[in-house]
């Protein structure tokens, strides 16, 4: 696959754009084009212990920030694994209403997400949080104490949309990226990956701990009031959510703070291009005139703020040299040869160009982020804050416009619709897996221990995975984990029990772990620097569907997966214990469940068992719930057939002058590529086509520039520019 840098590009001829014009392309003096050389040879990677300690030097707010992230993953993905059984069984709603019911709350979240999504880049995470979590109590109060329907839409249409959706914009991954650096994100966004699932497992384990452990609680109040009622153990989680949503408020109006991290040894890509041009500017105004120090000293303050500070660390220098003594000193001693070869340079007139592959000790300073809403706030009168109000609305209109010219995000656009069919595992792993083994094992099956299976494969398997497929094409790893996730669900199909369900999630599991983890890496690849925010929430498109499958998932259950409301009670207890009713004249017994007896009763001398399952309900009408798996297996493998047929243009490899990006070819590499072959297919012909559009195509468009005529040129020759 075909990638730039989000640094300056380079053409063949060696000429580099500064930026100054929509795409203009300027010669450099051969002394600055010399240092610009030195200055772009790629560092060698950070080994992994350099790594942990870069990342454990960065200051407590990223703590603070991965600990909101654990908080609002276990409030979010518990109340997601257990909300469609609490809506059927406490609320007596049907499979096909709760279905539509889920469908409309996505839809709605999706409106509050996008507009989350713009408001986080203009008045920043602290705020946004503060407002979310305020709501969310709200809507998260009337769901775990609530008994009406009533109380049940308030907080699925309202207040759960305006608080809970907009922190699942990744808000708190949002000021992650602010509080770290190229080095250190990597391992950063690991971590928030791996305690996002981490909290996500642990939610499913402590519900199932609490439907085994725990029996269902009666609350009399005289006032009935919103404690009065039964609690069933389902309920008590969502209490148990409630307090995490309260203790989440806490931390992030007592402790959460909008901070911007930046290591003048190590700056992202537009840093690098802002320090490289203001350099030139200043070189040559004051050339020949400042020392290598001085103009160290200068660099250093255009790239900080005035109100820069040093940022202090999670953990202290000194227990790191005691904790990890080897490699502290190792990393220390690049910073001190670094140093020494500064100084031999300045006697003996060494060559610097080793010295600039060298890495130096993190001097992290940090400062206030700053959005558009603090400029807005410090105009000097209302007419200029209503102007800026209006720039900052025709600025986002204008990058969303921008964004959708470029083919990077039409490439991501177009796999998350066609990989739309395979995302279904999951639906039918939140929605469909629960009440199948609920209403044919029984209460006291460990459901949601089995779905956190998944999760658990999730935060252990992806590290292993990435080591070993280090250096591949993505779409080597991403087609046989499609692949393998679209077959999963044929296990079930052959076997729809316990067994057959464990089998699912690790097999799907073992194949979302192959391409997810590839595909969010490769969409953030092709993100464009300073819009990657807005780029993710148009890319994000796909999830406009989502809402659709809870409907469709809602109507599978009732039709393959029927529940038996006459053999359980209001609770979604099953009628299983025998009770002797000596006034019946028949000598019939009844079924009673743990809260309240059931209008079920049984012959004496035919049914001896009150049932435990569907399955054992005298009501139940049977149904064959293999054709669902089986169904679901048949949608997901369109999925890699389908990113099969568009593969060449998701690659990059090729242009649109050659035969539509490579999808009318028909050779070896191109039928291979089903399974994932990479494509070598007349590579030749695509440098020089990109060579003789390189020299207008691989400038840089300037976000300020009127010129329309060179951006829609560029655009008509299929290929990315670059966003500045």
């Amino acid at each position: 696959m075909f990638h730039r840098s989000s640094s300056a590009s380079n053409s063949d001829d060696g000429h580099a754009s500064d930026g100054g014009g929509p795409l203009s392309l300027t010669t450099q003096d051969p002394t600055t084009s010399q240092n610009q050389e030195n200055e772009e040879k790629p560092q060698p990677h950070p080994t992994g212990h350099e790594s942990l300690l870069r990342f454990l030097l960065l200051p407590n707010q990223v703590l603070i920030v991965l600990t909101l992230e654990f908080l609002n993953s276990f409030r979010s993905f518990g109340l997601r694994f257990v909300l469609y059984n609490y809506v059927t069984n406490e609320f007596g709603i049907s499979d096909v209403k709760a279905g539509a019911l889920l469908g409309t709350k996505g839809f709605i979240d999706i409106l509050f997400g996008t507009i989350g999504s713009i408001m986080v880049d203009m008045i920043g995470v602290r705020r946004i949080s503060i407002i979310a979590m305020s709501v969310a109590i709200i809507g998260r109060t009337l769901l775990a104490f609530g008994r009406s329907t009533t109380s049940l839409y308030l907080a699925l249409f309202l207040f759960s949309p305006c608080g809970d959706a907009l922190l699942s914009v990744g808000l708190y991954r949002v000021a992650l990226k602010k509080l770290t650096t190229p080095l250190t994100r990597p391992l950063a966004f690991a971590m928030s990956y791996a305690v996002s699932n981490l909290a996500g497992a642990l939610a499913d384990v402590c519900v199932d701990k609490m439907r085994s452990s725990l029996k269902d609680v009666q609350i009399d109040d005289e006032n009935g009031g919103y404690l009065s009622g039964v609690f069933t153990p389902i309920r008590q989680f969502i209490v148990v959510t409630w307090v995490i949503v309260l203790v989440t408020f806490g931390i992030a109006y007592c402790f959460l703070e909008d901070w911007t991290v930046i290591d003048p040894n190590d700056l992202d890509d537009d840093e690098k291009r802002k320090q490289s041009t203001t350099t030139r500017h200043q070189t040559s105004s004051v050339e020949n005139e400042t020392d290598d120090d001085d103009h160290d000293a200068t660099t250093t303050s255009i790239i900080l703020p005035a109100d820069a500070l040093p940022a202090s660390p999670m953990i202290r220098p000194h227990l790191l040299q005691r904790w990890f003594p080897t490699h502290y000193d190792s990393v220390q001693a690049i910073e001190d040869e670094h140093h020494q070869l500064e100084v031999s340079n300045d006697d003996n007139n060494f060559s610097t160009s080793t010295m600039i592959r060298r890495r130096s000790f993190p001097k992290y300073q940090m400062y206030r982020t700053r959005y558009n809403h603090d400029t807005q706030a410090n105009s000097p009168n209302e007419e200029n804050s209503s102007t800026s109000r209006c720039s900052g609305l025709i600025k986002v209109i204008n990058q969303v416009i921008a964004i959708l010219k470029l083919r990077n995000t039409w490439r991501v656009l177009i796999f998350g619709f066609l990989s739309f069919t395979i995302v279904l595992d999951w639906t039918a792993s939140e929605i469909v897996l629960p009440p199948f083994l609920e209403r044919r094992f029984g209460e006291k099956i460990p459901i949601y221990t089995i779905q956190s299976i998944n999760l658990f494969g999730c935060l252990i398997l992806p590290p292993f995975v990435g080591a070993l497929t280090t250096g591949r094409e993505d779409f080597q790893i991403v087609m046989p984990g499609l692949w393998l996730m679209a077959i999963s669900p044929i296990f079930v199909a052959l076997s729809p029990n316990v067994g057959g369900a464990c089998i699912w999630q690790i097999v799907m599991t073992i194949g979302e772990v192959l391409w997810s983890p590839r595909i969010i890496s490769w969409t953030a690849s092709l993100a464009p620097t300073g819009m990657e925010g807005l780029f993710f929430a148009i890319t994000s498109a796909r999830a406009i569907l989502g809402p659709i499958t809870d409907a469709v998932m809602g109507t599978m259950n009732d039709k393959y997966n029927t529940n038996c409301p006459e053999c359980r009670d209001q609770y979604g207890h099953f009628c299983d214990v025998v009770v002797n009713n000596n006034d019946n004249a028949n000598n019939a017994v009844q079924c009673v469940s743990a809260q309240e007896e059931c209008n079920l009763f049984l012959d004496n001398q035919q049914q001896q068992s009150c049932p435990q399952t569907c399955l054992e309900c005298p009501t139940w009408v049977p149904t064959d719930p293999s054709t669902f798996w089986y169904l679901l297996m048949i949608a997901g493998i369109a999925a890699p057939l389908s990113v099969w047929l568009f593969l060449p243009f998701l690659r990059g490899a090729h242009v649109r002058d050659d035969r539509c990006y490579g999808l009318f070819r028909v050779n070896k590499a191109r039928i291979f590529g089903i399974c994932g072959a990479p494509d070598d297919a007349d590579q030749e012909s695509n440098i020089n086509i990109r060579r003789r559009q390189g020299r207008q195509v691989y400038g840089h468009l300037d976000s300020n520039s009127s010129s329309s005529n060179s951006t829609s040129s560029v655009m008509a020759n299929g290929v990315d520019i670059e966003l500045t």
